[in-house]
């Protein structure tokens, strides 16, 4: 059984073990309402029984001495009427109650509301007139809603009548003549307290079961929804992660948050994990990259040397001859430009070990702006300087952190083709310092992300492909972090992260 209920949903499983829980007090209500309840009612049947048979051979006898009397039925009854009706009834009532103690007969004239009562249900002293005249008015009192009802329906009424702890069986039989109610007999009999509070007590746990059946239910219904709810959300949310990685799964209350919160920070170092996989991955290409590229540009170097000087030895021996200037100006360009990205594969690919020394980076960075602010203005983009103030120092190398920010600073200007706003911001951490350039530009494309920082990859027509690459490597050499934080069709935002002084060594 447990290793189907294994394969069902978490619903489904709640559902069995609720309904298991609540099944105990259905089992108790069902023996309370087949089996108590069924004794109680058979100990009132046999006291209905008992009294009906007293109330119905009282009826009978009075009827019978009323018939022997000729007593005809007049309104109103005459004072001789009642006497022989009270006679008749002593007669037959008082040998009834003084062989049945406990047992009490009565009764009663609607017409001319006169009692007649004979036996105690409790053994009393004997009474004073006054004493039995109030204890006439008090038992008349007690049964007048049974008299009411048996005289307006003209049937036998069988009832509990009374407080809790003084309770009555009563039973109550009309005295019908020439189809005329002319009186009403009962007999009633004390129900013992103990079957009265226990009778009590089976009706009120009865209801509290119900009661408690119905709140269980209620608040097993409201917990499983509440549980499959939250269940749905985290089976929802865990395959939108599936489909993006950057989602993350809301916060819930309870223990339900408590997996939640570890769902969501497994998909953090799950993040990190896979981001430290592909630094080193990267760094691995970098360096296998690095010695190719060295490699390669010391074998472009010489070429290019030997074409210069030529060129150089032309101008001089032909500098007579007409248009030869213009071509020689070109192969010189365009040999400046190949030593140029020759310089770039050769920093690349063989960095030298950077001279750090204790570094402001709020001035390092108003340094950078001071020299490319003309090219910000010329392209009509407003610069907007969020800097902390006062700083911990870092231990940089600031011409190699200048040559990070520029490369930074001009793609974003590149990323802005019409102007825009060009946000610089710097700020402190717990172990670094942490700079935001934050642009308005067309951003990068999802599929480009992961590749920005890889050597030669670019989207320009006129461009090496480096910049970033070695921006990321000079980062990397201060033992710091670059990343792109954000991007989007309205802007890019990349952190550079340097460890403050403290915790960075002088010699990297």
């Amino acid at each position: 059984m447990f290793r189907i209920l294994k394969n069902k949903s978490f619903a489904s499983q709640i559902m069995f073990v609720v309904s298991a829980i609540l099944l105990i007090p259905i089992l108790v209500m069902m023996y309370d309402i087949f089996f108590s309840g069924a004794k109680d009612e058979m100990l009132l049947t046999t006291k209905e029984e008992r009294l009906g048979t007293m109330v119905n051979a009282t009826v009978q006898g009075l009827t019978k001495s009323l018939e022997r009397s000729n007593l005809e039925y007049s309104s109103p009854l005459s004072k001789d009427d009642i006497n022989t009706i009270a006679n008749a009834f002593d007669s037959i009532a008082k040998p009834l109650a003084d062989g049945n103690p406990g047992v009490r007969l009565g009764l009663y004239i609607p017409e001319t509301n006169d009692l007649f009562v004979y036996g105690f249900l409790h053994q009393y002293r004997p009474q004073t007139p006054e004493e039995i005249k109030a204890r006439e008015y008090r038992i008349l009192d007690e049964a007048s809603s049974g008299l009411i009802a048996v005289n307006a329906t003209k049937e036998p009424l069988a009832r509990i009548a009374g407080s809790l702890g003084d309770q009555a069986f009563e039973y109550l039989v009309p005295v019908i003549k020439d189809e005329k109610l002319i009186a009403i007999a009962w007999a009633d009999e004390q129900v013992h307290p103990v079957f009265a509070q226990s009778r009590q007590f089976s009706l009120i746990t009865r209801y509290m079961t119900l009661f408690g059946l119905i709140l269980g239910l209620g608040t097993a219904l409201y917990i499983i929804h509440n549980l499959a709810s939250e269940v749905q959300i985290i089976k929802n949310g865990i395959l939108s992660m599936q489909e993006d990685s950057e989602k993350r799964l809301p916060a819930l209350p309870g223990e339900i948050g408590e997996v939640v919160q570890a769902i969501n920070n497994m998909a953090d170092n799950l993040k990190e994990k896979k981001r430290l996989e592909e630094e080193l991955m990267r760094s691995e290409r970098l360096v296998a990259l690095g010695r190719l590229v060295t490699g390669v540009a010391h074998e472009l170097r010489n070429p290019l040397a030997i074409v210069k000087s030529t060129v150089q030895v032309m101008e001089g021996e032909f500098k007579t001859q007409e248009g030869l200037s213009e071509y020689t100006k070109v192969i010189c360009d365009q040999v400046d430009r190949g030593n140029l990205v020759i310089k770039e594969l050769l920093d690349f690919g063989r960095p030298s070990k950077p001279i750090v020394s204790p570094t402001e980076l709020n001035s390092l960075l108003s340094s950078v702006l001071t020299f490319t602010y003309p090219m910000l203005r010329q392209n009509n983009i407003q610069l907007e300087k969020r800097f902390e103030p006062n700083l911990p120092l870092v231990n940089i190398d600031m011409d190699r952190m200048k040559q990070v920010f520029v490369n930074l600073i001009i793609n974003s200007v590149q990323a802005m083709h019409n102007g825009g706003k060009l946000v610089i911001q710097s700020q402190a951490k717990a172990e670094t310092i942490e700079v935001q350039i934050t642009d308005t530009g067309t951003g990068i494309e999802a599929s480009d992300l992961s590749r920005v920082f890889d050597p030669f990859y670019t989207t320009r027509d006129d461009g090496a492909g480096l910049g970033l690459s070695i921006s990321y490597q000079i980062i990397h050499m201060h033992l710091g972090n670059i990343w792109v934080a954000e991007t989007s069709p309205r802007g890019t935002t990349i952190i550079v992260s340097i460890p403050k002084s403290n915790s960075l060594p002088i010699n990297l």
